[in-house]
């Protein structure tokens, strides 16, 4: 398997509170700072953390709907941040996005027959009866029917919605597709079905994820592979059985023993995690971790600390485990 999306040292940085005559920036949001990855053909890597952590920004900067401070984002071997407009558009019809509101995310103005048609329309792919042809198997393929096609999206619930913007991000026959947490805005039941859909159109068509998500449940059902995120930083990616049973990060135990017990009594010991989380204005000096972090160091407050692999496909960024 090889990859089909390669990101290495991503970078983000918001210019905040811009004054003078000159419109110098008062500081920087350190929103992303050097993340690196890659998502393999096939592949759902799940991105995880809390909220505010960058990975939202991450998966926009991916499809170049934010455009990165710094780094490299290549799709197939080609570097999407060198791309001209005109190169990025035809590029786009292989990149697509569910995003995480399934109404905000859906033209109100247009029927769902004209959302799925919209890109279909913008790219040339196809002619009128097809692209009809094409919003009818889509609707069929998530679970709606025919007759829906002539509705508005205020007609539907939110796991309609989301359907409807599931089929539209299918509609030029991609290979990746960034899901903004897709299932966060849903009653639990209706997760467990667009999950669901999303597995079962991923096996069909050979589609790559990023799974954006704070849900650690939802992350361990669909996902290959786990990146966690704190503070704009990749502090652990292993595949989904290593990482959930063996979390060598203080953080990712901690959010890992969040996860609600499907088992009430069987008991486990609580990571112990207190304070809030810094500012991304002013991020902590060294790990960025260390001021909520149970083995705090003074290594810790002074240096960041390197990404090493204590086992094979398991990466980690903490002094506890040092390089070598």
């Amino acid at each position: 398997m090889s990859a089909l999306v390669e990101v290495d040292g991503l970078t983000k940085h918001f210019a905040v509170g811009e004054s003078g005559l000159l419109r110098r920036p008062r500081g920087l949001l350190r929103a992303v700072d050097d993340v690196s990855f890659t998502v393999d053909e096939g592949e759902t890597l799940g991105l995880v953390g809390e909220s505010g952590c960058g990975k939202t920004t991450v998966g926009r900067m991916l499809l170049r709907l934010i455009e990165p401070t710094a780094g490299k984002v290549r799709f197939e071997g080609q570097d999407l941040l060198r791309l001209a407009p005109d190169a990025m558009r035809a590029k786009r019809r292989h990149l697509q996005i569910i995003f995480q509101d399934p109404y905000g995310a859906l033209n109100p103005r247009m029927t769902v027959e004209d959302i799925i048609k919209e890109p279909i329309e913008i790219h040339g792919a196809m002619d009128g009866r097809q692209a009809r042809a094409r919003v009818m198997e889509l609707l069929s393929r998530v679970g709606l029917a025919p007759e829906h096609a002539r509705r508005y999206p205020h007609e539907f619930s939110g796991g309609q919605r989301q359907r409807i913007g599931i089929a539209r991000a299918l509609a030029l026959n991609p290979r990746f597709i960034v899901c903004d947490e897709p299932v966060s805005a849903l009653d639990v039941s209706i997760q467990a079905q667009i999950v669901n859909l999303l597995q079962d159109l991923q096996d069909e068509f050979g589609l790559a994820y990023l799974f954006i998500a704070h849900d650690l449940g939802v992350v361990k059902h669909i996902s290959d592979r786990v990146a966690v995120m704190y503070l704009g930083k990749i502090v652990e990616l292993a595949d989904r059985g290593t990482l959930y049973r063996q979390p060598l990060h203080p953080y990712t135990q901690a959010l890992i023993a969040a996860v609600p017990e499907a088992k009430p009594r069987q008991r486990r010991r609580k990571a112990a995690i207190t304070g809030e989380i810094p500012s991304a204005l002013n991020p902590p000096r060294g790990c960025r971790f260390h001021t909520r972090c149970p083995h705090v160091m003074p290594v810790c407050r002074e240096a960041e600390p390197p990404v090493t692999s204590p086992a094979s496909g398991h990466q980690v960024a903490c002094h506890l485990f040092p390089a070598g």
